[in-house]
């Protein structure tokens, strides 16, 4: 099969590009010829393995031919790099990008003539890759930043609704998704699938695997976006209550994830000892942190399905995430003996913003689920057996994909 691969985003960032990263690894594995479409800035180094064609727009291009004279549009509002919001789009910039990008997918379909397009996130680009190609199997995967943005960008809700409800195949990472995603574009039930998520279990595994020591600090890490909406200032402040609190043993926290909020930057640059900044870092990178690493922590108040907890669990780190929608039921249906642990989730003002006076109360229970593992860790209770995560990889996702079109 020949599968073109759209993304507006970069590839190698953020969990939707790691996403369409090692889909295409894996359809490459698989024997199909591809082309990538994707958005970078000049300066970015593109990876995709031999023989994948790839047509980068690029953005912040100034005077490059083709190229888009404003930063990278992000799916979420707060991105690890320089980004422009969805809702801050003028008609003018939206005929650039529209200009732009399909020229370049119109010179990687010349190219490729594909039997399947993939295009990442369910909103405008993929609108309009499927007007302007009737004709074609087109499939969108849905991230569930793209469906927020559904709702902070109704002027351009209105004209991507129509275009991703005649897709041949909508996407979703878990079942609480399809149903949102059916709702949302008013879709056929039939083309709406879940297909989940995977993790790379070339990188993410227990080889080598650092185990607690006694008597050591326990060793915790986070990994994403620094940003409000992953919940970090809660993080830090529950933190502070373990570190206050005689009960609970001596802990390390490695913070991993670009910082573009400025409010947060601040907080960044004066950390207490017990914490420590990494920014941003490449995937192998990541691998050995979780490795090296007791706990995995993720206080987000908003995810799709998070790559990440997949990855904790496959290498041997024990994971704390807020309960959100979908994502414990996925983890229980398709994890072998799962160990996350779960914090309730506050009440919400918007999709990713939790109602002011919840926010205490989260971080209380943060600290407390925090609390139980930290101690667990010591006494040996936890991890525990580890969790299978063997029908999760990224080939197991590629091959379902693939399955629905042949």
């Amino acid at each position: 099969m020949k599968i073109l691969s759209i993304t507006a985003q970069k590839p190698h960032s953020t969990g939707s590009g790691t996403y369409l990263t090692e889909l295409v690894k894996s359809f490459c594995r698989a024997g199909h010829e591809q082309a990538v479409v994707c958005g970078v800035y000049p300066d970015d180094k593109i990876s995709f393995p031999e023989g994948v064609y790839c047509y980068p727009v690029y953005f912040s291009a100034g005077d490059a031919s083709g190229g888009i004279s404003f930063p990278i549009t992000g799916m979420s509002d707060i991105m690890p790099y320089e980004s422009t919001r969805y809702r801050d789009l003028t008609p003018e910039m939206i005929d650039e990008f529209s200009y732009a990008f399909m020229d370049a997918v119109g010179r990687a379909m010349d190219q490729l003539d594909p039997d399947l397009i993939v295009c990442h996130h369910l909103f405008l680009l993929t609108a309009l890759v499927r007007k302007r190609f009737p004709d074609r199997r087109v499939c969108g995967i849905s991230h569930g930043t793209d469906l927020r943005q559904m709702v902070n960008c109704p002027a351009l809700a209105d004209k991507v609704r129509p275009e991703i409800a005649r897709l041949d195949m909508a996407f979703a990472l878990h079942s609480d998704m399809a149903e949102r995603i059916k709702d949302i574009f008013d879709m056929d039930p039939a083309h709406v699938r879940v297909l989940g998520s995977g993790y790379n279990d070339r990188l993410f595994n227990t080889e080598g695997r650092e185990p607690y020591e006694k008597n050591a600090p326990v060793r915790l890490c986070y990994a994403g976006k620094v940003s409000r909406p992953k919940g970090v200032p809660e993080l830090l402040e529950a933190l502070e209550l373990l570190d206050a609190d005689p009960d609970v043993p001596e802990f390390r926290l490695a913070m991993a994830g670009g910082c573009q909020d400025e409010a947060l930057a601040g907080r960044i640059g004066a950390l207490p000892p017990y914490i420590s900044y990494l920014g941003q870092i490449p995937q192998d990178m990541l691998a050995e942190l979780m490795k090296s690493s007791d706990i995995f922590v993720l206080p987000s108040y908003f995810e799709g399905l998070p790559l990440v907890l997949i990855e904790a669990m496959a290498s041997g780190a024990l994971p704390v995430s807020t309960d959100l929608p979908g994502v414990r039921d996925w983890i229980d249906a398709n994890v072998g003996r799962p160990n996350a642990r779960f914090v309730p989730a506050p009440a919400m003002k918007s999709i990713d913003e939790p109602v002011d006076e919840a926010r205490s109360q989260f971080t209380s229970d943060l600290a407390g689920v925090l609390k139980k593992a930290v101690l667990d860790i010591v006494s040996g209770e936890a991890p525990g057996p580890l969790p299978d995560t063997s029908s999760i990889t990224w080939d197991h996702v590629a091959e379902s994909l693939t399955g629905f079109f042949l």
